[in-house]
C-alpha cells in the first residue's frame, strides 16, 4: 500500500513538473533579461506602472505593394497623423515580389514605414525553398526598393505556414531579427494575448499550423499573429479581413475594431496587433471605419501607432509615457534626412531641366540596369554551375559506348590503356572531346524566374 501511494505521489510530482510552461521556466531563469532576451508572457510585468505604459498598436499588411494598395495606405497613414511624441504614425509592410511596384516601396520607406519580407513567389514554404525565398526577397527589397539591407529585419511566411526550427535558424543567419508567422487564437474578448518574445525557450503555445519551432533560438524574436474576435464576438479571425462574420456596415466595422482594441487597452496593455490585407478596404464602409478608428486612437495621449520593429525596440528597453519624447528608437529625425536626400535628388534632376517624361524614362532605365545586373549575376552563376558539373561528372555528355578517359595535355592526346587496342580509338576520343566541350543547354527564362526578377 505504501509503495502504491509513493508511486501515485511520484506520478503527481512528475505531472506538475511537466505542466510548468516554458514561459514560467523562462521567467524563473534570471539570465533572460532585455534587450537580448524577453520571456513569453500575457502580462507585461515591467518595472513601470500600468498607467505609465503606452498602449502600442502595430498594423501589418501582407502581399504585393500595388498602386491600389498604396492609395489606401497613403490615406490611412499620411504624414499629418502624429503620435503623442510628435512623430508620424507608422506600420509594417510584409511585401512579396510579384506585382509589387518598387517605387512605392521606396516612397513608404522614406515616410518612415517598416519594410519587411514576405517571400518572392508567395508560394508554400518548405525546407527546400525557404532559404532562397528569404534571401532573394531581402535582396529585391534592398536593390529594387532602395532599402538598406540591414533595415530589413522582419519576415512573415505566405499563408502563415512555418517550417519548424529551420525557419528561425535561417532567418537569423540572413540577418533577420524577428518572424511574424506563428498564430495564437483568442476564443473570447476577455482572453489574454501574448506579447512578442524571444524564442530562447522555444514556441510555448499550441501549434495551430505545424511544424512550429521546438528548440531554443537565443535572441530571435517571434511576433505572434493574435486573432481578433468578430463583430458579433462569436468567432476568432486570424486576419481582420478573414472573419467568418464580416461587419456589414461602417458602424459595425468600427465597433469591431474598437472592441478588440479595448480588450487590450483596458486590461494588460500588451501590444495590440492588427494583421490584414488591403483587400478589406475595397468596401468603402470598412475603409471609412478604419479611418475613423485611427482618428480615435490619435486623440488618446497614451496610445502609439508604431511598426513592429519599433514595438520590439520598446520591449527591449521599456520606457514610461513621460519619457517617450526622448526615446531614441521612436524619434523621427532620420525621416527628415531621408526626405531631404530625396528632395536634393529631385532638385538636381530639376536643375538638369528634365521633363516629367524624361524623369520617368530615367527611372525606367535605372530599373533596366538593375535587372541587367541581376541577370548578369545569374548567367555567371549558371556558367560556374555548368563548369562544375562538367568537371565533376565524366559520364554526363559521353556516349554510352565511350570508354573512361584520363586527363589530356594541351599538345598530345594521351592514349588510355582501355583504348589503345581498339581500332580508330583516337577518332572516338576526338568525338568525345567535342561532346564534353559542348555546353549544356539550359532554360534562361527559368533561371531568370528563379531569381525573382
Amino acid at each position: 500500500m505504501r509503495t502504491l501511494l509513493f508511486f501515485v505521489a511520484l506520478c503527481g510530482t512528475l505531472s506538475v513538473v511537466e505542466l510548468i510552461s516554458p514561459c514560467v521556466k523562462c521567467q524563473n531563469d534570471q539570465s533572460c533579461k532585455p534587450p537580448n532576451c524577453f520571456c513569453c508572457r500575457d502580462e507585461l510585468n515591467l518595472p513601470i506602472p500600468l498607467t505609465e505604459t503606452p498602449q502600442i498598436v502595430f498594423f501589418t499588411f501582407d502581399d504585393a505593394l500595388t498602386d491600389a494598395a498604396s492609395k489606401f495606405y497613403r490615406k490611412l497613414f499620411n504624414e499629418t497623423r502624429m503620435n503623442p511624441n510628435g512623430c508620424p504614425i507608422s506600420m509594417t509592410l510584409f511585401i512579396s515580389h510579384q506585382d509589387t511596384i518598387y517605387r512605392n516601396v521606396n516612397d513608404f520607406y522614406k515616410r518612415g514605414m517598416e519594410i519587411a519580407s514576405h517571400s518572392v513567389t508567395h508560394s508554400h514554404m518548405s525546407t527546400s525553398n525557404f532559404m532562397e525565398e528569404a534571401k532573394k526577397q531581402k535582396r529585391n527589397l534592398a536593390k529594387l526598393g532602395g532599402i538598406p539591407e540591414n533595415e530589413i529585419v522582419g519576415w512573415r511566411s505566405p499563408f502563415l505556414e512555418p517550417i519548424g526550427d529551420m525557419q528561425p535558424d535561417k532567418l537569423k543567419e540572413l540577418g533577420y531579427v524577428y518572424d511574424a508567422t506563428l498564430t495564437y487564437s483568442k476564443r473570447k474578448l476577455s482572453d489574454k494575448a501574448p506579447t512578442p518574445f524571444t524564442l530562447d525557450f522555444g514556441w510555448p503555445y499550441d501549434c495551430k499550423v505545424k511544424p512550429c519551432p521546438k528548440r531554443h533560438h537565443a535572441g530571435f524574436w517571434e511576433v505572434p499573429v493574435v486573432s481578433l474576435m468578430d463583430y458579433k464576438h462569436k468567432y476568432d479571425c486570424v486576419y481582420v479581413d478573414g472573419c467568418n462574420n464580416p461587419p456589414p456596415n461602417e458602424a459595425s466595422a468600427y465597433q469591431f475594431l474598437m472592441d478588440n482594441f479595448n480588450s487590450y487597452y483596458t486590461t494588460s496593455r500588451v501590444p495590440f496587433g492588427i494583421n490584414m490585407h488591403s483587400s478589406w478596404f475595397y468596401i468603402a464602409d470598412r475603409l471609412n471605419a478604419m479611418d475613423r478608428f485611427i482618428n480615435t486612437l490619435l486623440k488618446m495621449d497614451d496610445v502609439y501607432i508604431v511598426s513592429v520593429d519599433k514595438t520590439i525596440k520598446w520591449l527591449q528597453n521599456p520606457t514610461p509615457l513621460g519619457e517617450l519624447h526622448a526615446f531614441e528608437p521612436w524619434k523621427c529625425d532620420h525621416l527628415k534626412a531621408r526626405q531631404e536626400s530625396d528632395k536634393a535628388t529631385s532638385n538636381n534632376r530639376q536643375g538638369m531641366g528634365l521633363s516629367h517624361a524624361e524623369l520617368q524614362q530615367m527611372y525606367i532605365q535605372q530599373r533596366l540596369r538593375q535587372i541587367a545586373e541581376m541577370r548578369k549575376e545569374i548567367e555567371l552563376r549558371k556558367q560556374r554551375e555548368l563548369q562544375l558539373l562538367q568537371q565533376t561528372s565524366n559520364f554526363v555528355n559521353r556516349p554510352w559506348w565511350s570508354p573512361p578517359r584520363r586527363p589530356q595535355s594541351n599538345s598530345n592526346i594521351h592514349r588510355s590503356p582501355f583504348t589503345q587496342e581498339i581500332p580508330n580509338a583516337h577518332v572516338l576520343e576526338n568525338t568525345l572531346e567535342e561532346t564534353v566541350q559542348e555546353p549544356v543547354k539550359t532554360d534562361k527564362a527559368l533561371a531568370t524566374k528563379s531569381a525573382g526578377i
